[in-house]
């Protein structure tokens, strides 16, 4: 291998994607699939073994989704280079990856030469979210939702009771549902019921909003200590 070639750990729970995606880019001279992972605890085990270039993921996974994932492997690898490669696409989603610590973000659909372009873009040090999305229009995504969920914590985070408030912090600590159960000496049915009531408190629609704001107040509490 060459210094500039990019090694790649692919996370992705279906297995005939994730071998197409491996097929269509096997000739690039520069582009070596060096493992593969079908969830994220799965990833965070391969990653600290292989330690690739560049990690390729999906955003809706079993066990431990994309960006949950991301946001433990950051807290190890904080330069981790990472492309998400999802269906769920738009500004919520450029918003919640960047804050998990992605470097891009393209959509499933894409041709194949733009996502060797996102490939080494991110190698190479850059960040990528598709062609709609260039760097001032990333910041005023990131401003428009940090101010959304900052209006959000204030309003809504009083509803929550005393266990659901401990839910939204065990998950900012990076806890997953089976964690939290073993934490609090309960079944996971009754943590992803509380977690489903959590989101519709704070009118959150999607899991990584949610973490996004479980981060987020828990860090405005250690502010206040």
């Amino acid at each position: 291998m060459q210094s500039n070639d990019i090694r790649i750990l692919y996370c992705e729970d279906h297995s005939l994607f994730r071998s197409g995606v491996i097929s269509l880019l096997k000739n690039e001279s520069d582009i070596y699939f060096v493992g593969e992972a079908e969830n994220g605890k799965d990833m965070l085990i391969k990653y600290d073994l292989l330690k690739p270039d560049l990690l390729l993921i999906d955003i809706l996974m079993p066990v431990l989704n994309g960006t949950e994932a991301v946001i433990k492997l950051k807290k190890t690898y904080p330069n981790a280079k990472v492309l998400f490669l999802s269906m769920l696409v738009g500004d919520e989603y450029v918003y919640q990856t960047i804050k998990a610590g992605g470097n891009g973000l393209v959509n499933k659909s894409l041709s194949k030469g733009e996502l060797i372009y996102a490939i080494r873009t991110i190698h190479k040090g850059n960040n990528y979210f598709g062609p709609l999305y260039d760097e001032l229009k990333i910041k005023e995504v990131v401003a428009k939702y940090d101010f959304t969920y900052h209006q959000m914590n204030l309003i809504n985070h009083a509803e929550l009771t005393k266990t659901e408030n401990k839910i939204v912090m065990l998950v900012a600590a990076g806890y997953t549902s089976t964690e939290i159960a073993v934490e609090m000496a309960i079944s996971k049915r009754t943590v992803d019921h509380h977690r489903s009531i959590i989101m519709h408190k704070l009118g959150l629609s999607t899991l990584p909003a949610f973490i996004k704001y479980a981060i987020s107040y828990s860090e405005g509490q250690e502010t206040r200590v």
